[in-house]
């Protein structure tokens, strides 16, 4: 195998476990979440690389047999790809700043096939390529009692949530990290 061959298949493998990791390991990091977050981008990219890596093979037979499993993990990733996004894909809403440097993120997007619409909330911890961010909250509005409302700061580590019919949901952040202590999710 020659060496071009040697580095495309490393690299395909570093790809193919950068896939597997943001995968199955969710990071707080923002520059993480937002930019390498792509596991199924990630797949296809390693079994390219898996396709192109085969051509410098000695034997046609295993050159065929890699190529054509390359092609078919790469047409499983694009698809399973296309369906987390159709049904994963958030709209950004906007941000409610908090004492600095913390601010709550809030995404919608819709709730599978229906017309149901789910709230996601999170903290965020500014701090450059440090930023952290956790999950806070979601609000699915199927039943228009636990609709999203309104999210307030309490407190320099305390936050409230309000749904439609006036219930709350105080959130206790942890003082050291800003990490919250507990969730709130109405059928989500």
């Amino acid at each position: 195998m020659p060496p071009r061959s040697l580095v495309l298949l490393a690299a395909s493998l570093c790809a193919g476990g950068l896939a597997a990791l943001v995968y199955f390991y969710d990071s707080d990091l923002v520059v993480l979440r937002e930019h390498l977050n792509h596991p199924f981008a990630l797949g296809v990219l390693a079994c390219l690389l898996m396709a192109v890596a085969a051509v410098g093979l000695r034997w046609m037979w295993l050159r065929v047999v890699v190529i054509v499993l390359a092609g078919l993990g790469a047409s499983v990733a694009l698809f399973g790809g296309w369906v987390a996004l159709m049904f994963s894909s958030a709209e950004e809403v906007g941000f409610v700043d908090g004492p600095d440097p913390y601010r709550i993120r809030l995404q919608q997007s819709m709730a599978g096939l229906g017309p149901d619409a789910v709230m996601w909330l999170s903290v965020r911890r500014d701090g450059g390529l440090l930023s952290r961010e956790w999950d806070l909250g979601c609000f699915n509005d199927d039943d228009s009692d636990d609709t999203f409302d309104s999210v307030k700061w309490t407190g320099p580590s305390s936050v409230e949530i309000r749904v439609a019919d006036g219930r709350t949901f105080p959130v206790a952040l942890d003082p050291a990290s800003g990490r919250p202590q507990t969730t709130a999710a109405l059928n989500c």
